[in-house]
């Protein structure tokens, strides 16, 4: 998450002593913003959100060529002029996705009306079973909704999650994350966590598409890009990996899909081979999803190594 939502780095390294006045200022943003659309219903709030976003965002020079670097790897057969209406719609979803948040509460209570849910037998027969599994996902479509699983069939699952930097916002996003119906475990407990967790008997669910520095070169649009291989390690460990989204649907209704599980290779006699080829697998699998709507991919941090051919050509 990032440290500032109103301050910019440069400045908030000139004048550190604006930390705790602008952080104060932002919390009282979101708390005011977030009790204008209680007020609303869905449908408006949510349109309300996307367009608020998709105009601040789309004028944040810096968020906006990050974006459009990162479709350029997407979209390479398009100008910068063809990809710019995907690259609005990013910003457009990240206001769906703060919507989607905020009533979150609203729309578990009224599932009937807004959620469906397609469940592949494989994950179902994991499900009965109740053993502890690694849920996959990536900011793609309603991401966030996809935690609703955990209450729609009573599993334990422990969601990983970047804590805010600012306490006051901290405060008011584990607020909103409650309606999860979750275990909360921030991503700074690393794979330790996961395995003690997991150990535990909880299952694990995270996004697994963005850039980890540390993470394995594995091709993501074809492009080499450091990549999280924690979910295929822990499969090797024989729990589950698990594929999950959740596809907007038209008249504001979601569909939570629950693919089946993804297996090492077994001939492939080398753990580390089996370990990167069911990583690609995941990754291919994220590029199926990313591809059906590019401009519903939260892609607003680098995904690929600035030295990277494609990402060269987008900038």
């Amino acid at each position: 998450m990032p440290k500032y939502y109103l301050l910019p780095k440069r400045l908030a390294k000139k004048a550190p002593w604006t930390q705790q006045p602008v952080w104060l200022l932002e919390a009282l943003v979101f708390y005011g913003l977030y009790g204008l659309i209680r007020l609303l219903p869905f449908p408006l709030a949510a349109a309300f959100l996307s367009r608020l976003f998709g105009v601040i965002g789309y004028h944040n020079t810096k968020k906006r060529r990050v974006v459009q670097r990162n479709l350029a790897v997407v979209l390479p057969q398009l100008t910068e002029a063809e990809r710019d209406p995907f690259t609005r719609q990013v910003f457009r979803t990240t206001g769906l996705a703060a919507a989607e948040l905020f009533l979150l509460d609203r729309l578990w209570r009224r599932r009937e009306r807004y959620l469906e849910f397609d469940v592949h037998p494989e994950a179902m027969q994991a499900f009965e079973r109740r053993e502890a599994m690694v849920f996959a996902t990536a900011h793609a479509g309603a991401w966030q909704l996809t935690n609703l699983i955990s209450r729609e069939y009573g599993l334990s699952i422990s969601i990983l999650y970047a804590r805010e930097a600012n306490p006051w916002l901290r405060r008011f996003f584990q607020a909103r994350r409650r309606a999860f119906g979750s275990r909360l475990v921030p991503t700074a407990g690393g794979v330790r966590e996961l395995m003690r967790e997991l150990a535990d008997g909880h299952s694990v669910g995270a996004a697994f598409d963005t850039r980890i520095d540390s993470g394995e070169m594995i091709p993501f649009f074809d492009v080499p890009a450091p990549t999280n291989t924690t979910p295929a390690r822990l499969s090797l460990r024989g729990y589950p990996l698990i594929p999950i989204r959740c596809v907007r649907l038209p008249r504001h209704r979601y569909r939570i899909e629950v693919l089946a599980p993804l297996r090492p290779d077994p001939a492939l006699a080398d753990r580390h081979a089996q370990v990167s080829e069911l990583t690609l697998r995941l990754n291919r699998l994220f590029e199926d999803w990313i591809r059906e709507s590019p401009g519903d991919w939260l892609c607003m941090k680098r995904r690929w190594p600035k030295q990277s051919p494609a990402g060269e050509s987008a900038a």
